[in-house]
């Protein structure tokens, strides 16, 4: 097998971070998958509201509040990635963060999805339950248990996910100026314009027993729904919030329509797309 070997695989990590790199290092050592470790960016060393990356305004229209430092940090950090995509000339990567778990079938599934790379930009590995109920199965890819899906809503996780080159293009654009989480950015293809979807069962998962660095940057403030705005900003507030959260309601409905109209052509495409390669 050597469609995963298409794959440069990254890990996003922190130079205290050691116990996490041993067992990252360890975990993809067994599958086979090597890796080049990408130094992350310290939170507790930004300035969210001055930083040149940053566009509060937004932020604080649509959200009440500013990003954390430690989400401006981890945004960062993938940004960085994305600069070396695009410096390197990478045609397919798959980014992770040093506390995601690979399991044993992501080899597997990294393989059948260089051969379905025509048809995909981006690749997120959720694992949540409330992700997979928050999905729509297209596709079962080949010679896997696991199938490619259309991820409803803007769900929250950029632990693992595969790009192409295009996608690390646009992604990078759109953190030139940023006032969206790196996970929600990803999840907003309104604003990205890319072919993006899951996979179930998800082949990383998400770790859920060990504690964020992001959050240990800073106490945790991205979780802190307070909001923190005053004078005129306060007052449009409510209106702003509203529409934003009346836009998410119906994109994520004409997602659904739209899913539901062309899953069938979609699952066509891929199956081609598949049978084309099988005779290369």
């Amino acid at each position: 097998m050597t469609g995963h070997k298409n794959f440069k695989v990254f890990v996003i990590t922190l130079p205290y971070a050691v116990e996490r790199q041993k067992t990252i290092s360890k975990e993809l050592a067994e599958l086979g998958l090597k890796f080049e470790f990408i130094e992350g960016i310290d939170g507790r060393k930004l300035n969210p509201a001055t930083h040149p990356n940053y566009a509060p305004l937004k932020r604080r229209l649509f959200y009440g509040r500013d990003l954390s430092a430690g989400e401006l940090g981890c945004l960062l950090a993938h940004r960085k990635i994305y600069e070396l995509i695009l410096k390197e000339k990478i045609k397919y990567a798959l980014i992770l963060e040093d506390d995601a778990l690979p399991q044993i079938f992501l080899p597997d599934v990294l393989h059948e999805l260089s051969k379905l790379a025509s048809t995909w930009d981006v690749i997120r590995f959720m694992g949540r339950t409330k992700n997979y109920n928050s999905s729509k199965n297209i596709f079962k890819i080949p010679n896997t248990n696991c199938y490619l899906a259309y991820q409803f809503g803007i769900p929250g996780g950029a632990h693992a996910y595969c790009i192409n080159f295009e996608a690390a293009r646009k992604l990078y654009e759109a953190t030139e100026k940023s006032w969206l989480a790196i996970d929600t950015l990803q999840g907003a293809t309104w604003i990205t314009g890319l072919r993006t979807f899951a996979v179930n069962p998800s082949p990383v998962l998400p770790n859920e027993t060990t504690p964020s660095l992001i959050d240990a940057q800073d106490n945790s403030l991205r979780w802190d729904k307070t909001v923190k705005l005053n004078g005129w900003m306060r007052l449009a507030y409510p209106i702003t919030r509203g529409a934003w959260k009346l836009f998410l309601n119906c994109w994520n409905q004409c997602v659904k329509a739209k899913t539901l109209i062309n899953s069938q052509r979609l699952s066509r495409q891929l199956s081609c797309s598949t049978k084309s390669t099988s005779h290369e």
